[in-house]
């Protein structure tokens, strides 16, 4: 039968036991949160490089389509130019179905 030193000495065992697990595991702990503020700190990097990367390319497109957009409306004001009665009678009829259209 055991006796209560006996006992003492298993809770005092278990007891450092404990302690010492609780000491690793907030090492662990520790070395996770440090690894994890890393990873968080690398990919707030990358994404403030693709966000750059992506504002350039915004950049490109929007003076890309506004080139364009003026190209074309050069040479829709260059055909009106050449051709005033075409382009009144295609207003014209572009009025009328849209009139029609709307009216159903």
């Amino acid at each position: 039968m055991a006796t209560i030193r006996d006992m003492k000495q298993g809770a005092s065992k278990t007891a450092d036991d404990l302690a010492d697990a609780a000491d690793g595991a907030g090492e662990t702990i520790k070395e996770g949160l440090k690894d994890t503020a890393e990873e968080l700190h690398r990919l707030g990097d990358r994404l403030r490089a693709n966000g750059s990367q992506l504002e350039d390319e915004l950049r490109d497109a929007s003076q890309r389509f506004t080139d364009g957009a003026r190209k074309f409306g050069d040479a829709a004001a260059e055909q009106i130019r050449e051709h005033p009665l075409a382009a009144f009678g295609i207003a014209f009829a572009a009025g009328m179905i849209v009139t029609r259209w709307l009216r159903r």
